[in-house]
């Protein structure tokens, strides 16, 4: 787990404390950490690290459009490895903010 995970941890177990006193569920320990680290493991999983500067998303969206516009870069045999597509990646790219 990152380092912010501390305070995301933290902002879990008020939550959930919250939650209970407002009886909308019941936490089965003296200590919600341990719900809240098992939450905290699973936002890890779908949630962009949030220490990735602009100036790296940037980065990654040009890495993209040169790669989809080399063909013999992305070939045949990309999307079998990555999963995606060239017109997949280009609307992955668009996502990303501009290099700066």
């Amino acid at each position: 787990m990152r380092e912010k995970d501390d305070h995301l941890i933290h902002a879990i177990c008020q939550v959930l404390v919250q939650l209970e006193r407002q009886n909308d569920i019941v936490i089965c320990s003296d200590d919600p950490t341990i719900a809240a680290k098992k939450i905290a493991t699973q936002l890890d999983s779908v949630v962009l690290d949030a220490s990735l500067t602009l100036e790296e998303l940037g980065g990654v969206r040009s890495l993209i459009y040169h790669a989809i516009a080399d063909k013999r870069f992305f070939d045949w045999e990309m999307p079998t490895l990555t999963g995606f597509n060239a017109d997949e990646f280009k609307a992955v790219a668009k996502k990303l903010p501009r290099h700066i």
